[in-house]
């Protein structure tokens, strides 16, 4: 009789489970579409119309991404040139952000090369070719663009050049320069770790506080200090509450505009993050929500360069349909419905999270590695 028992609750499981897998699979067969590019650095096709239509309707749209790679920005480019955006907001550090959005406007095709090449990882995600491009073509609209992040420990140099430029305390100038210097001398020693944490870059930033310096000085020295901290102590938790204050702040600017946000994919769902904890995604969509407007997820996955689709296995469900290169979008919203009437159980927390989280998902049949320019420090 025991045996009887068990037998029966196997089989049960093993058809709950085969149940919900075909019912994951029909929602999955019955919501997606394909678009590929044209020759105008665009899309066509019913998946792109889709997205153009979803995103026109959405007063915030939110991308999460798989940085450094040529094809999201292509992506991103045909959505700017095609819906109007009134700001941008991107994973760099405002000051930073600052700094190249002036010496776009300010210096010649030569000039701006030169600056690119001099200063490499310290653009962050813009010193690759694509991304850079797409910044160009942003600022270029008129749109307005936000950097919310810590200031990277690539950044330093760049930081302290343009700090130097604008202070109108010598001291603090002299200071600037030594800073510049032994870092720059740092990063030929092949440490392992990073100027910004060493003993002397501790004792100039506690010199510096000692002087009279602008707001704007001050502003950036407390947020080099914090991303020091940040980068040192590893608390995730802290960043993510800084990244949301930094958006929070400028809200008065954003709040009934047009917003394009483009961080990693782990910063961007309505609900819990893939970190386990509520970020800008979810920010962003409740400020939406209170105002009675909306905001649209889309997660943008891909196949990297020497990748095939088995080694994508947590998304294997969404791509048992791919049989060609076309791109491919997926409504998550049937998905999310079915679980919230508790008629599918997705066992993969992760799987879960992002279906709760976007509303829509993006596969790119190849995603190629962005060509990047200058030095790379460390």
């Amino acid at each position: 009789m025991k045996k009887t028992k068990l037998l029966i609750l196997s089989l049960f499981i093993a058809n709950f489970s085969y149940a919900q897998t075909s019912l994951m699979d029909s929602l999955i067969q019955k919501n997606y579409s394909t678009f590929k590019k044209n020759n105008s650095n665009a899309f066509e096709g019913k998946g792109w119309t889709t997205l153009q239509g979803e995103i026109s309707k959405n007063n915030s749209v939110l991308l999460g991404e798989y940085h450094f790679t040529s094809e999201i920005p292509y992506f991103t480019n045909a959505i700017v040139n095609s819906i109007k955006f009134d700001n941008y907001f991107m994973e760099i550090d405002p000051y930073t952000i600052n700094t190249i959005s002036t010496k776009i406007k300010s210096l010649s095709p030569a000039e701006l090369d030169k600056f690119r090449n001099e200063n490499g990882s310290a653009l962050s995600f813009l010193q690759g070719e694509a991304e850079f491009d797409l910044y160009k073509n942003i600022l270029q609209q008129n749109i307005k663009i936000y950097g919310a992040e810590q200031i990277s420990l690539f950044s330093d140099q760049l930081l302290f050049s343009e700090l130097s430029k604008k202070s109108k305390n010598n001291k603090a100038i002299e200071i600037y320069k030594q800073m510049i210097a032994n870092s720059a001398a740092y990063d030929t020693k092949n440490n392992t770790t990073f100027y910004l944490f060493s003993d002397d870059c501790r004792a100039k930033l506690d010199a510096l506080s000692a002087l009279n310096l602008s707001a704007n000085e001050k502003e950036q020295l407390e947020a080099l200090k914090l991303s020091k901290e940040l980068y040192l102590n590893r608390i995730h938790p802290l960043r993510i509450q800084y990244l949301k204050h930094l958006i929070l702040e400028k809200l008065p600017e954003w709040r009934d505009k047009k917003n394009l946000f483009k961080y990693g994919a782990n910063h961007m769902p309505k609900g819990e993050s893939l970190m386990e904890v509520f970020d800008i995604g979810n920010l962003v969509y409740n400020i939406e929500e209170a105002n009675y407007r909306k905001s649209l997820h889309i997660m943008i996955i891909g196949k990297g360069e020497g990748e095939t689709l088995a080694d994508l296995d947590e998304y294997k469900p969404f791509l048992t349909v791919v049989k060609d290169d076309n791109w491919y979008t997926y409504d998550l919203r049937p998905l999310k419905q079915a679980i919230s009437k508790k008629k599918l159980k997705v066992e993969d927390l992760t799987l879960e999270r992002i279906i709760k989280g976007y509303d829509y998902l993006v596969f790119i049949p190849e995603l190629t590695k962005t060509p990047k320019t200058g030095k790379q420090n460390h």
